[in-house]
C-alpha cells in the first residue's frame, strides 16, 4: 500500500474532525480472550450477559468482516475545562462524557464520512463503522494502532488529551501500511487505583463492574437497588464516575475540545436532588433528547437520586 493513500486519509479524518488515527492489523487477540473469559466466569460483568455472546468476534476482528485486513481507530477529544460547581452538597454529579451532546450519531457520521473517502480511493474495498458498538475489542486495537495505552483503569489514554477521549473504528478490506502499537506510559502511578471510591479497579487494567460506580448507575436496570456500600462511597456521582480519569496525572494535559456538539450545555455538569424528583417524563425527555442521560430514562435517574449524598 503507498503511504499516499495512507496520508490521504490521515489528513482527510483530520479535516472533518477527528484529533487522532491509527492502522491495526486484525489478527486475533488470544492472550487477552483467555482474560476476559476469567472475568466473566467470576462474574465480573454483573448483569452485562450480552458481554457473554459473540466471544470469538470480540477477539478477532476477522469474523466480523470477512477479508479484513485492517482496523482504522479514530480518536476525538471530549474534553471541557469547566470547573464543576459542587458547593451544594444536594446536587448530583455528571460523568463529563455526557456533558454535551451524544456522541454516538456525530462520531457515526465521521465515520461514514471516512469510509466514503475510503470508497472513493478503493472502490472495491467494503468497510464497516463502529462507535461502542458491536464485539469489536475497541480499546485494544486502539492500543495496537498506536493512537494510546490502556492505562490501570482500563481506559485509554493518550499523550495528547490524556483519557477524555472517544474511540471510533472502520474495519477495511484495504491493506493500509500498519502503525507500531503504543508503548504503556503508566509506569509505577497507582492513583487510579488508590482514587476508586468503591475498589472496583481489583487489579492493573481490570475492573469488576459490580464494584463500579459507572455499572450502577448506567448500566443496571432502573427497578434494580444500588447496594448500599456503592451509595456510601458514591461520591454524589449520579450518571457515571471519573474519579479515575480526574486523579489521573496524564489528563493535566488534557485541552479543550473543539467539537461544538460536546460542549457543555446549561446544567450539564451536575443536577440537583429537587430538579430530578420534580421532573416529569415529557420534561425529561425535552431536555435529555440529544444526550447521553436519555439512555437510563426518567425511572434510572429517579433512582439514582439516592447516590446524592448531603
Amino acid at each position: 500500500m503507498e503511504q499516499s493513500y495512507k496520508d490521504k486519509i490521515i489528513k482527510y479524518s483530520l479535516s472533518i474532525g477527528f484529533d487522532k488515527i491509527g492502522f491495526a492489523n486484525t489478527e486475533p487477540f488470544n492472550e487477552e480472550k483467555e482474560v476476559f473469559m476469567k472475568w466473566i466466569s467470576e462474574g465480573r460483568h454483573g448483569t452485562l450477559k450480552y458481554l457473554e455472546r459473540n466471544v470469538d468476534e470480540r477477539f478477532e476482528p476477522n469474523l466480523i468482516l470477512d477479508g479484513c485486513k485492517t482496523a482504522i481507530v479514530t480518536v476525538i477529544n471530549y474534553y471541557n475545562p469547566v470547573k464543576e460547581q459542587y458547593s451544594d452538597s444536594n446536587k448530583g454529579k455528571i460523568s463529563r462524557y455526557a456533558w454535551g451532546k451524544d456522541y454516538h450519531k456525530l462520531i457515526k457520521l465521521k465515520l461514514v464520512q471516512l469510509a466514503d473517502k475510503i470508497k472513493e480511493l478503493f472502490p472495491e474495498s467494503t468497510n464497516m463503522t463502529f462507535v461502542d458498538s458491536g464485539t469489536l475489542p475497541e480499546k485494544l486495537l486502539a492500543q495496537r494502532a498506536g493512537v494510546g495505552w490502556q492505562g490501570k483503569n482500563s481506559l485509554i489514554l493518550t499523550r495528547e488529551f490524556g483519557s477524555w477521549i472517544f474511540l471510533g473504528i472502520i474495519l477495511t478490506t484495504v491493506d493500509f501500511e500498519k502503525d507500531e502499537p503504543h508503548r504503556d506510559l503508566c509506569g509505577d502511578c497507582t492513583k487510579c487505583l488508590e482514587g476508586c471510591p468503591t475498589s472496583a479497579i481489583i487489579k492493573p487494567g481490570l475492573v469488576d463492574a459490580t464494584r463500579c460506580i459507572s455499572y450502577w448507575t448506567i448500566e443496571t436496570k432502573s427497578y434494580v437497588e444500588i447496594p448500599l456500600d456503592i451509595v456510601s462511597n458514591s461520591q454524589s456521582r449520579i450518571y457515571g464516575c471519573d474519579i479515575c480519569q480526574e486523579v489521573c496525572p496524564w489528563n493535566r494535559f488534557a485541552k479543550q475540545t473543539s467539537e461544538s456538539g460536546f460542549r457543555v450545555n446549561n446544567n450539564a455538569t451536575e443536577l440537583s436532588k429537587d430538579f430530578i424528583e420534580n421532573l416529569t417524563n415529557a420534561e425529561f425527555k425535552s431536555i435529555f433528547n440529544d444526550r447521553p442521560l436519555k439512555r437510563i430514562k426518567l425511572k434510572g435517574l429517579k433512582r439514582n437520586v439516592c447516590m446524592i449524598r448531603e
